[in-house]
């Protein structure tokens, strides 16, 4: 007996070799792009699964340079649909954080990244949804601007002034963020 071929998505055939490069090339960076934009992680993994089956679904229609600004334009649209749907679920950073101390470094310096990170996160919820998109998309993923144009559909002017606006309001609330750690601790 053979074996029924999967389903093909609607649009076209899918050449599942160039899906599987794309996913193997593009998973962690769709991930930190969701996870920057405030998902949390069980939801950005559920996220970046609705990110690949839009890829798989418009794959033919997206030329090969021009798929990390698809996905992560696709990342930004699912992550801000997610966010306005409320699907966000309430998820414990504790499990997370015992598999990365398991894994390698000693537990001050896992609870040194964890703290660094929540600062980030903290930081990065005081944006606005644009200038997050732009701030992660340049610094945290290290697109050039014209990338990040690309990527976001807007002129690399606006990229260059939301940069600027998201480097000094991130920098202003880490200063407030860490201020007040430190009063608490």
């Amino acid at each position: 007996m053979t074996e029924a071929p999967p389903p093909r998505p609607a649009g076209g055939v899918r050449d599942e070799g160039r899906f599987r490069r794309v996913v193997a090339r593009h998973l962690d960076t769709v991930w930190r792009v969701l996870r920057r934009s405030g998902l949390e992680p069980a939801d950005a993994e559920d996220a970046a699964q609705d990110v690949f089956w839009v890829f798989a679904q418009k794959q033919e229609a997206v030329p090969e340079p021009a798929e990390r600004s698809f996905l992560i334009s696709t990342a930004l649209r699912v992550a801000s649909d997610r966010k306005r749907a409320k699907w966000s679920r309430a998820v414990s950073a504790s499990g997370d954080l015992d598999d990365r101390i398991l894994d390698g470094p000693s537990p001050d310096e896992a609870l040194d990244t964890w703290r660094a990170r929540q600062l980030l996160d903290q930081a990065l919820r005081s944006l606005s949804d644009s200038d997050r998109a732009v701030f992660v998309l340049v610094e945290l993923e290290q697109m050039t601007r014209s990338e990040a144009s690309a990527a976001l559909g807007i002129p690399e002017g606006t990229v260059a002034s939301r940069l600027r606006r998201a480097r000094e309001a991130v920098e202003a609330a880490v200063a407030h963020l860490s201020a007040i750690r430190k009063e608490t601790t």
